[in-house]
């Protein structure tokens, strides 16, 4: 890393996390950092790898990129918890932003930790064995060490108060916005690119995110297999990065199921065709057995298409705006998909709640509550008024 300082006190924003494909952490981890540079007002530093995502040019915002971890989980966890620790120091750091889970341990300045989720404690049977390594060793002291805690939902609150009481004073809920690029498509010519390029058929469900068991992938087949029947023309997409193993075990449900001609994986969708995918699809089928938010509901709606989802915890956050279901029941899935498919006036009347809910969460606001923590760990610890002289 080869950063030109000056003297002015920045905000380190340790985005290292980020590589492809996205998963919704990377996602909303990326997209804190854009809004930080188009709508924020303070000097932030930004560390991430060589291969990222572009982020807007911003004079307040100066990217630190390093090719050591790109390509590997360990290294990066190595770096963040050996390296970052020594280029705070050099540089002073008044502040870090740690966005995904965990700090560094020894990190000399006060830190505002985001913690997405607690799946690793509350569903660990989902998690893979580094996961829960590496979290259940880092995530309780970085919460307890943090000056601040982030999290995106009431729901994700509520769990981080239930397994770490002392943090609750500590918690603030920002929710995350939306993507401007997620709108609604009606160009003919981008939706039929769409439509070649990944396969889709003229109506069919939609899944997207990673293909794991913590989403639900089996209870989606199933509640599918259930209305396929009287919509043979339906397809369902399962659309997101799947390993071979559970590639090899979707293909084999299919066939159990009989609907192995009907199942699409298409693989990581790409951003740019996120609008056309989700303004095509009949309606996205998001039961997963638990998230801290879920991105994908909200992205869906913003681009008119309806959302079925867990009632938990989607019901809290969204009301009226999804169909809600039991995700442990996939003839509740299928109850729920089915109006949808069937009554048109209850599509219409989902998808202008869901335009309304998602008009709700916007970056720009993101971005003023994250800065008004910000200032207030400053604050505390004097080096606010240096920051504003220097502006």
């Amino acid at each position: 890393m080869h950063p030109a300082m000056n003297d002015t006190p920045t905000v380190f924003f340790n985005a290292m996390i980020l590589r492809e494909p996205y998963s919704g952490v990377e996602v909303t981890v990326h997209q804190t950092l854009r809004a930080l540079a188009e709508h924020g007002t303070m000097p932030i530093c930004a560390c991430l790898p060589v291969t990222h995502r572009p982020v807007p040019p911003a004079a307040r915002v100066r990217l630190l990129t390093s090719a050591f971890a790109r390509n590997s989980r360990f290294l990066r966890i190595l770096w963040e918890q050996t390296a970052l620790p020594v280029l705070l120091r050099r540089y002073r750091a008044p502040l870090l932003h740690a966005p995904a889970y965990v700090a560094p341990l020894l990190a000399p300045c006060p830190t505002l930790l985001t913690v997405h989720d607690l799946h690793v404690f509350t569903h660990p049977s989902f998690c893979g064995y580094g996961n829960r390594l590496h979290y259940r060793m880092l995530m309780p002291r970085s919460i307890r060490r943090a000056a601040r805690i982030i999290a995106f939902s009431n729901h994700t609150r509520e769990n981080i108060c239930a397994r770490f009481p002392e943090a609750a004073s500590k918690i603030t809920v920002i929710p995350p916005g939306i993507s401007p690029d997620l709108k609604p498509c009606t160009d003919p010519v981008r939706l039929q690119s769409a439509k070649s390029r990944y396969g889709l058929a003229e109506k069919f469900l939609l899944f997207i995110g990673d293909l794991t068991r913590r989403k639900n992938i089996d209870g989606v087949m199933r509640a599918f297999a259930a209305l396929h029947p009287k919509h043979p023309e339906l397809q369902l997409t399962l659309a997101g990065h799947c390993d071979a193993q559970m590639r090899r075990a979707i293909r084999q449900t299919a066939a159990e199921l009989g609907t192995a001609a009907q199942t699409n994986l298409p693989g990581y969708i790409a951003p740019a065709d996120l609008a056309e995918v989700y303004s095509l699809a009949a309606a996205l089928v998001f039961p997963s057995h638990d998230e801290g938010f879920g991105l994908p509901p909200l992205e869906a709606m913003a681009c008119g298409c309806p959302a079925v989802c867990s009632e938990k915890p989607f019901a809290a956050m969204h009301g009226d705006a999804i169909s809600a279901c039991d995700p442990d029941s996939p003839a509740s899935i299928a109850a729920a998909t089915e109006p949808l498919l069937e009554n048109s006036a209850r599509r219409e009347a989902l998808v202008a709640a869901g335009l309304r809910r998602a008009a709700d969460f916007s970056w720009q606001a993101a971005v003023v509550a994250t800065e008004r923590i910000y200032r207030d760990i400053l604050g505390q610890a004097g080096f606010l008024n240096q920051i504003q002289q220097k502006l």
